[in-house]
């Protein structure tokens, strides 16, 4: 049975994607809340999957060294990777803080960047491996009150693109998954039921399928991306955005 690692995991898409990777391959969950990847994984074995949880920050290479040592004599040899940790932030340029934005590329794409780093040697050696990242719609369009996040994104889509070109003779593939507006504990953080319903369904009234997509319609890109279905698909983003935007 191979592996996929999925950061992030805990919760929203990341969670999402883990019980349906949990179907066909074993997972690793990682997310900083320890207590809550751990709950994941135990749910996860609780069904008859194979399981394991870790708590890690990904801007900290000790954290992400430590957990990929401890996972090889765990989990053993990792065959597929999701880095979905990430954070949001919504704020006007002139109000961002030297602090917030640092936060936001440092979990996004140093986050990446430091996962990736971590686990592209095992997959050169056995040349093959498949790497999927979490980007945006914004990554191609930008976004109001949210250009950290924005450039983030899109420095993640980039990168991607690089990582997809550097690899590829090693048999390594690596495309993103750009989400439109999905409904996520991200997505309504710090409303009350009662602040979010009108927002949500403003919100859906924007897109043109009518309605905001749900995390299960992104693990699936997600598990098509890893999967051999996509066997000659490398260097993409995917958008689940009922339509949002065309790229």
């Amino acid at each position: 049975m191979k592996t996929v690692l999925i950061t992030g995991g805990a919760s929203g898409i990341g969670l999402a994607t883990a019980k349906r990777m949990a179907k066909s391959m074993r997972v690793i969950i990682v997310d900083r809340d320890g207590a809550r990847a751990a709950e994941a994984a135990q749910a996860l074995s609780a069904s008859g999957a194979s399981a394991f949880a870790y708590g890690a920050d990904v801007t900290k290479a000790d954290q992400i060294a430590a957990m990929m040592e401890q996972a090889a004599h765990e989990a053993g040899p990792i065959h597929a990777m999701f880095c979905n940790a990430g954070v949001s932030i919504k704020e006007p340029v002139h109000k961002i803080s030297e602090a917030n934005w640092d936060l936001m590329i440092k979990t996004h794409v140093k986050g990446v960047f430091l996962c990736t780093k971590a686990v592209l040697p095992q997959m050169c050696e056995r040349r093959e491996g498949a790497i999927v990242t979490t980007g945006s719609d914004y990554s191609i369009c930008g976004k109001a009150d949210g250009a950290s996040y924005a450039a983030a994104k899109t420095a993640i889509y980039s990168l991607t693109k690089s990582l997809a070109l550097e690899f590829a003779p090693f048999g390594i593939r690596c495309n993103s998954v750009g989400p439109g507006p999905i409904e996520t504990p991200m997505l309504r953080a710090g409303r009350t039921e009662e602040e979010w319903a009108p927002l949500r369904a403003a919100r859906a009234e924007r897109v043109p399928m009518g309605r905001l997509g749900q995390p299960e319609e992104v693990a699936a890109v997600v598990d098509f991306l890893l999967s051999d279905r996509s066997s000659y698909i490398t260097g993409q983003i995917i958008h689940p955005n009922g339509a949002q935007i065309s790229w």
